[in-house]
């Protein structure tokens, strides 16, 4: 019973009776499901984890949704039947109240990360729902839309003209980035959306779709992009067409995959935004801790993540910090099993100068 062994766990470190190490080592078994594994940004998030899991001596099973919403729900039924300590998932195509259904009556405890559900951790229906960690998408959002306004220069009839390829439909992810978009939008008139297409998140879909948008509208300077995948996709399209990306059409995107960070670095991208595939591994330390008998305060629950920008300028900065695109994260200093005195597991990426 999983409630039983957080309990005697807490029990035994409070009284400082000398078998708690001993519980403490046992290992637990944590199911996590991605929305896919084509993106970069989820292999990212998925090895974050399993690093997190090697350092804290968990067993983690990582399920791929391969990006449909019956293999999500598939995935947690699978977990759930395992009978895995503790679950985190991505809940694309709000399958958040049916996979906390199904732990919830398993007795199995969750944290959602990256796409928010319709109601806050610890509420009464879900109490099992422990924490959420994501980004500030909208903030990210509108951080892309100005550094493209600023890099596009107005045309004959005084227009700056972008097209859009937005994320995955009907997720909190792409909902929250539009947003942030249309702030900026609001905020400079001159700016015209040629056109909208959906990219799904990933490479070929969105370089398939932006094709046709920009042969139908090849006056676009600009091009807004939901994630690192979709400007991967968007500058093949561009590239087909025989443009330059970063020259005839400025990019902007989301994530800090390594390979859009590269095209930061050669002028190919003009702004990515990112750092937050680490909320996987921040998950995993909550998580972890909670079924160890260090719970989640409530107004703790529900966890923002800044996130670090990228311009060509700071690319040298950035490769000083970050060595590899990976921050030095020590998880047993982050968690309260090994470290009483830890705070949230999570930090923000910042450079140090």
């Amino acid at each position: 019973m999983k409630s039983l062994k957080a309990v005697y766990l807490s029990l035994t470190l409070a009284l400082g009776l000398t078998t708690a190490p001993a519980i403490a080592q046992e290992r637990l078994q944590i199911g996590v499901v991605v929305p896919t594994l084509a993106a970069q940004f989820w292999n990212n998030y998925a090895d974050f984890i399993t690093t997190g899991a090697e350092e804290l001596g968990i067993d983690v099973t990582i399920l791929n949704a391969d990006n449909k919403p019956d293999q999500m729900v598939k995935a947690l039924e699978d977990l759930v039947a395992q009978d895995v300590d503790g679950i985190i998932f991505t809940p694309y195509w709000a399958t958040a109240a049916r996979g906390l259904t199904l732990a919830k009556d398993a007795d199995i405890p969750v944290n959602l990360t990256d796409s928010y559900a319709d109601f806050p951790p610890q509420d009464a229906r879900f109490p099992n729902y422990l924490a959420f960690v994501g980004p500030s998408d909208e903030d990210a959002g509108y951080q892309m839309a100005n550094a493209l306004f600023q890099a596009i220069e107005v045309d004959a009839d005084g227009k700056k003209v972008i097209g859009v390829v937005n994320g995955t439909a009907g997720t909190s992810v792409a909902i929250d980035r539009r947003k942030g978009l249309e702030r900026a939008l609001n905020e400079h008139p001159e700016v015209v959306v040629a056109g909208e297409v959906d990219g799904n998140f990933v490479r070929d879909t969105s370089q398939t779709v932006f094709e046709s948008l920009y042969q139908g509208n090849p006056e676009i300077k600009g091009v807004w992009a939901a994630n690192g995948g979709t400007a991967t996709g968007v500058m093949a399209a561009l590239n087909s067409a025989g443009k330059t990306a970063g020259k005839d059409v400025f990019v902007v995107a989301m994530d800090l995959n390594p390979e859009n960070i590269e095209a930061v670095k050669n002028g190919s991208l003009l702004f990515d935004i990112g750092g937050h595939w680490l909320q996987g591994g921040f998950a995993l330390v909550t998580l972890y801790d909670a079924i160890n008998g260090h719970a989640v305060p409530v107004e703790k629950s529900n966890i923002k993540l800044d996130l670090l920008p990228l311009t060509q300028d700071l690319v040298p900065q950035f490769e000083a910090d970050f060595p590899g695109g990976v921050p030095a994260y020590d998880f047993r200093a982050h968690s309260q099993v090994y470290n009483p005195e830890a705070e949230a597991a999570v930090f923000e990426m910042k450079y140090s100068n």
